[in-house]
């Protein structure tokens, strides 16, 4: 799913960096390059596509693909390098391709901060990010667990989940902070994923891609995100962020993954501004290159 995810937005950005809006200048530029990564907090560096854009009138899809850049991924203490990570061409098929920390031996930590570079002929494209703290979620145990390998998850009421128990996260101070949160069904196709909401008799979806579209994954995986402003509890001098409208991002019955993520500014910016594939902090091109920090926890959605 990620593999189609990330060919989906090298589309995406391919077409809004080649239509004409009506009466304005074209916005393709010919050969302006492309990173899009996103790191996790614990995890090794992901595939990071580095490609080109291409103009609708004429080009192959294939030939946004660089085969033979230069790739690497630096940790950084300040200034100073701590480590470098040498990313490596993966060809997935069909003229396209990622690049790859073959040897996933290091793992994002949000004690430091990382740098993209990579060297095309004589240019070279760049970006650095820092990771955020991963977020504190302080989830009633009655219906959320922490417990992936769970034999039975706890039970959530779909009708009153919003009200009677919202998401509530903690955070170090009232600073401003970026959150994703990822909503996952993890009932099967075969075993008739039921909707939440339902049109006549239209209760289960139709075909897998109903359930799970290649290119994102909805209505299955449905994410949303926003900048949020912590409040103080008074109370035990902690400052928390309430989320009591998710209940909107549970399209169907059953087990699900609930992901809640801290975003750096590179990628919610990305996602939030107008043009977000220039507002990425990829220098010399286009793009993102940001990090994650996050939690899980899970639940059974119930009528």
């Amino acid at each position: 799913m990620k593999l189609s995810k990330t060919l989906f937005t090298m589309i995406a950005l391919v077409l809004l960096l080649s239509c004409d809006q009506f009466t304005s200048p074209a916005r393709y530029v010919d050969d302006e390059y492309v990173i899009t990564g996103l790191l996790y907090e614990g995890l090794p560096v992901p595939y990071i596509f580095v490609g080109k854009t291409i103009s609708p009138y004429g080009d192959d899809f294939t030939d946004m693909n660089v085969p033979d850049a230069d790739v690497n991924v630096y940790e950084l203490n300040g200034e100073t390098v701590v480590d470098t990570i040498q990313l490596i061409y993966l060809s997935l098929g069909n003229g396209i391709g990622v690049y790859v920390d073959t040897l996933q031996e290091k793992t994002i930590s949000s004690d430091f901060s990382y740098k993209i570079m990579a060297n095309i002929g004589n240019t070279t494209v760049f970006a650095e990010t820092d990771v955020p703290q991963a977020v504190e979620i302080i989830f009633d145990e009655e219906v959320f667990t922490d417990v992936p390998d769970a034999v039975d998850f706890p039970d959530l009421v779909y009708d009153t989940a919003d009200q009677e128990h919202p998401l509530i996260i903690k955070t170090g101070d009232n600073s401003s902070i970026n959150l994703m949160f990822s909503f996952f069904c993890l009932v099967d196709f075969e075993d008739a994923p039921q909707y939440t909401i339902t049109f006549g008799d239209h209760t289960t979806p139709d075909d897998e891609v109903e359930y799970e579209n290649p290119n994102d994954g909805s209505p299955r995986l449905i994410e949303f995100f926003g900048s949020y402003l912590p409040a103080l509890n008074e109370s035990n001098g902690s400052y928390y962020i309430t989320e009591s409208g998710y209940s909107g991002a549970i399209v169907f019955y059953g087990n699900y993954e609930i992901s809640i993520y801290s975003m750096s500014d590179n990628y919610y910016n990305y996602l939030y501004k107008t043009d977000g594939f220039k507002h990425g902090g990829i220098q010399n091109g286009y793009g993102y290159f940001g990090a994650v920090s996050g939690q899980k926890i899970y639940t059974e959605v119930v009528e």
